[in-house]
């Protein structure tokens, strides 16, 4: 009986293709594709229906009974799997020690528009040029869980799919549809009548007064610069209430404390949760 020997060769074009994935945003987009790491993620992805074109799995995986019934899962589908070695995994891999499983995979369907559920307020998170992708994914993360029905991206925001959005989401980036803002995002808000609200360091709006039982979209800013003028200006300053001693929060703590309240708030008030229509 032949037995299975692992792909021990970084010089191969399916590695070169997953490496390159990793390295470079413009690939990705060109591609549509991106890569996710580790088991539970890809199970997420998976379950998600999100096509998955090539794994690279270890020995690890192969000696787990769940990493075989995946595998077998895979199969059924039709996915190229390849066993490779640690070494291989290593180069792969986006963290220091490897998660025995790596898969290029579709990206998920922008939203094209503002789609959103019929027969409750939205509740919209949006992020504006955010640059630290693990931010972003924790935001990402924070949005889904609290029950927010859409997640807005501005331009000049770090990638979505960079592997550590990825893995900041821990698979909730597959569970919100993505839309990415035009320039006039503001004022199509305005036109369906949906309240802005943003935080300020000082000086804003208790968070705790602000309505968040009516349609709203919480924006959250840059890590550096925050929110421009014009922005503000449209939009309600909320302040998060903190000891004398703290400065700020960051962005990512912020925006899942605002979006978890707003939650509770409407679930005090009878609001049901309704899953976002994804595409």
């Amino acid at each position: 009986m032949s037995v299975l020997q692992p792909l021990d060769s970084v010089d191969n074009k399916s590695i070169r293709t997953v490496r390159r994935l990793l390295a470079s945003r413009n690939f990705r987009e060109r591609q549509h594709q991106a890569v996710v790491e580790g088991f539970h993620l890809l199970k997420d992805v998976m379950d998600a229906g999100i096509p998955i074109h090539l794994v690279l799995y270890g020995k690890r995986i192969a000696q787990m009974e769940a990493g075989r019934s995946v595998l077998a899962r895979l199969q059924m589908m039709r996915t190229r799997l390849v066993y490779v070695t640690d070494n291989v995994l290593d180069t792969v891999s986006a963290v220091e020690t490897h998660q025995g499983i790596v898969a290029v995979v579709d990206l998920p369907k922008a939203a094209k528009e503002w789609i959103l559920p019929s027969g409750v307020p939205p509740f919209i998170v949006i992020a504006y040029q955010i640059q630290d992708p693990g931010n972003l994914g924790t935001l990402i993360r924070s949005a889904q869980a609290a029950g927010a029905h859409l997640f807005g991206v501005s331009k000049g925001t770090v990638d979505v799919y960079n592997s550590k959005a990825i893995r900041a989401a821990a698979g909730n980036l597959f569970k919100i549809p993505i839309l990415y803002l035009s320039d006039n995002w503001i004022h199509e808000l305005q036109k369906m009548h949906i309240s802005l609200a943003c935080t300020v360091v000082s000086e804003g709006e208790n968070y705790a007064d602000f309505d968040w039982t009516g349609p709203f979209a919480l924006v959250l800013g840059n890590e550096g610069s925050g929110l421009p003028p014009e922005l503000t200006g449209s939009a309600e300053a909320l302040t998060i209430p903190m000891v004398p001693s703290a400065q700020s929060l960051n962005v990512a703590m912020a925006g899942s404390v605002l979006a978890f309240h707003a939650m509770l708030v409407r679930s005090q008030k009878g609001i049901p949760l309704v899953p976002p229509v994804m595409l």
